[in-house]
């Protein structure tokens, strides 16, 4: 398949955006759950330089909002919890929406059930964002640990929204 065809778009009378916003609230808020379940077999930080305490939307909280994550934290069944995971959601509900609303209109991304979308978000923002952010070193800096953990999470994650857009669109 040419580079042009991945571009090839749906009739228009086909589309259904307002159900594309509601399926990707929907696999948003449960994909950030799955996404989190890859990173407890798979904890993508090491320990080595701070990187498991620092992690990127703790920096991106800190240095470019003005929260202070240590300040904001709840307890859940006895757990204190540090909702820097709230960025989680956040992050999975923007690129859940993005991601059925292109859907709708290039139906080449869901290439793989989605697949070819996670890994091309994972070398877009582990990449390229993270670093030219200063969230991360650049990826030559990165144990391969990382690496897998962040490649094998985002697999899983748009693979589970893909199969919520397929199921719940039609």
């Amino acid at each position: 398949m040419a580079i042009k065809g991945l571009f090839v778009r749906t009739d228009p009378q086909r589309r259904r955006y307002g159900v594309a916003l509601l399926v990707g609230v929907l696999s948003g808020i449960i994909s950030a759950f799955v996404k989190w379940g890859a990173e407890v077999p798979l904890p993508p930080r090491t320990f080595s330089g701070g990187r498991d305490e620092f992690n990127p939307p703790y920096i991106f909280l800190r240095d470019y909002l003005g929260i202070d994550p240590t300040q904001t934290v709840y307890t859940f069944s006895e757990h204190i919890i540090n909702p820097v995971m709230v960025t989680h959601i956040i992050f999975s509900l923007v690129f859940a929406i993005g991601y059925c609303v292109v859907a709708e209109i290039f139906p080449k991304v869901k290439l793989w059930q989605g697949i070819l979308a996670g890994l091309i978000v994972t070398v877009a923002v582990h990449g390229i964002f993270c670093p030219a952010l200063n969230l991360t070193p650049p990826l030559t800096q990165l144990p391969f640990d990382e690496y897998a953990s962040e490649i094998l999470g985002h697999i899983f994650w748009f693979w589970i929204i893909e199969i919520m857009r397929r199921d719940l669109r039609n």
